[in-house]
């Protein structure tokens, strides 16, 4: 049987390369929200309040790019789980077949 074989090793990068991407976005995140609190409490006037409002939208980017690396963790984890089952069942099916000649099933 060939096809598409999921590369076990390249899926467990990935995951890495997510997780630290999630980290990062969410440091970066609080980053941004602190400065929009500062911002306001610094600056009353207009000016002000727009750098807040700016850093208050930013943050929300942040914090929805973040929950998406989240879903995508997620996803990764499903999908080594999946193949890793694959994997399981076809070595199984390959040990009970083992014992059995073709010519048996016939």
């Amino acid at each position: 049987m060939s096809g598409v074989k999921i590369d076990l090793a390249a899926v467990q990068s990935a995951e890495s390369v997510v997780s630290g991407a999630i980290s990062e976005m969410e440091g970066v995140t609080q980053k941004i929200l602190a400065q929009a609190g500062l911002s306001e409490a610094a600056m009353k006037a207009p000016a002000g309040q727009i750098t807040s409002s700016t850093f208050s939208g930013l943050g929300g980017g942040g914090k929805a790019l973040s929950e998406t690396l989240s879903e995508l963790q997620a996803d990764l984890a499903s999908l080594r789980a999946t193949a890793e089952s694959g994997s399981d069942q076809a070595t199984a099916a390959a040990k009970t077949g083992a014992g059995s000649s073709v010519a048996q099933g016939m």
